[in-house]
């Protein structure tokens, strides 16, 4: 029997969290990416949850998670030659 998505809450309050559905955090988080995308970063820790078989991630942790990959390099002093 399948689930209705009139069943299915847009956005699930935790205590520390909210937890919105795997589309809305493509869209509003990831920039818009394919949910593909979004499966590939689960593989390197983005999290999740499953709730009557949809997808839910946390916005803050999720936001988190992404903040923690971005990358800075100083670049290297140039030396001169003598």
């Amino acid at each position: 029997m399948p689930i209705d998505d009139q069943a299915r809450p847009s956005r699930v309050e935790t205590p520390n969290d909210i937890l919105i559905p795997d589309e809305d955090f493509c869209r509003e988080v990831l920039g818009g990416c394919a949910r593909r995308t979004a499966k590939r970063y689960e593989r390197e820790g983005l999290p999740y949850i499953l709730i009557r078989g949809r997808k839910y991630r946390p916005l803050q942790a999720g936001r988190t998670w992404l903040a923690s990959r971005v990358q800075s390099h100083t670049p290297q002093r140039l030396r001169r030659a003598r």
